[in-house]
């Protein structure tokens, strides 16, 4: 548990350095380790200043890190407890976000602003030890074991899972892995992973055999044809359409949340033009690769 001094300090932090130790300590929760220059790269700063980052980080939490002389970086340790991130979905996103922006970010403040009102989805909470031993699996590509509550079943079933792929759907995390116990490649949701996961010392099976990985569907999306021109034309620009469409390169494993995520699902699509905007046109052959 994080102590109430060290807690009352990062309050006090002022807002650049948060945010660059933010950083910090997500690039530690997902990769297990971190290098000085990384915040250097990422935030424009010179190298001093970046040591001073990871001291005061040290200052406030001194168990969290060890200096790996042989590696020259910074390694997670067991005792690892967040500091500033508080388990929200999001912060994982955004993490992950900054570690592959092409250039460091500009931040620009203005005296003036317009009013802006803001609606995000109920967040899902994430359990630190699981996001640890669920991203080492797939950093080092080896097999994990986790309680798994799904949703078909009243209690928790333990699962042997080969991670190769973390995923956010637009609405939640979960992975993409084979699963020892299901003789298959599935998708399993982070949230849902109960108790303390294990991480294997055996090799994790790869995702050369997942086809619906590895296999590439086009979804065709037209604005209603039941919406009058005008509007079907302003929709077909407001989505950037081509002649009317817009096609997407999906991986099929994928299919089904991008599905969701454009409320194109197909059995839930409302009979209203107006309410449903745009339409799956290749419905024909998308529908076969919905859940179930």
């Amino acid at each position: 548990m994080a102590n109430r001094d060290d807690v009352a300090d990062a309050a006090g932090l002022k807002w650049d350095l948060r945010q660059r130790l933010k950083l910090l300590e997500g690039t530690l929760l997902l990769t297990g380790w971190v290098r000085t220059q990384a915040l250097v790269d990422t935030f424009g700063i010179s190298r001093a200043q970046a040591s001073k980052d990871f001291a005061i980080y040290m200052g406030l939490r001194p168990d969290n890190l060890a200096y790996n002389k042989s590696r020259k970086y910074y390694e997670a340790t067991s005792e690892f407890v967040p500091l500033l991130l508080t388990g929200k979905a999001s912060e994982l996103l955004e993490a992950l976000q900054a570690l592959q922006m092409p250039d460091a970010p500009v931040v620009t403040l203005a005296a003036t602003v317009p009013a802006i009102a803001l609606i995000k989805p109920m967040e899902r909470e994430l359990d630190w030890h699981t996001l640890r031993v669920v991203s080492s699996a797939l950093c080092q590509q080896r097999k994990f074991t986790v309680a798994y509550q799904s949703m078909n079943r009243p209690e928790p079933t333990e699962l042997i899972l080969s991670p190769h792929s973390l995923v956010y759907s637009g609405y939640r995390w979960h992975i993409r892995a084979y699963s020892d116990t299901h003789k298959e490649y599935r998708d399993f949701v982070l949230a849902r992973m109960r108790g303390r996961a294990t991480l294997w010392d055996e090799p994790a099976i790869s995702a050369k055999d997942d086809t619906a990985w590895k296999t590439e569907v086009a979804i065709v999306i037209a604005p209603h044809p039941d919406l009058p021109v005008a509007q079907q034309a302003i929709l077909a620009e407001d989505y950037g359409m081509v002649d009317g469409q817009s096609i997407q390169r999906i991986r099929q494993a994928l299919v089904p949340y991008f599905l969701r995520l454009m409320q194109i699902e197909p059995e839930r699509q409302h009979p209203d033009p107006k309410v449903q905007q745009i339409v799956l046109v290749n419905r024909a052959e998308i529908e076969p690769l919905m859940w179930g």
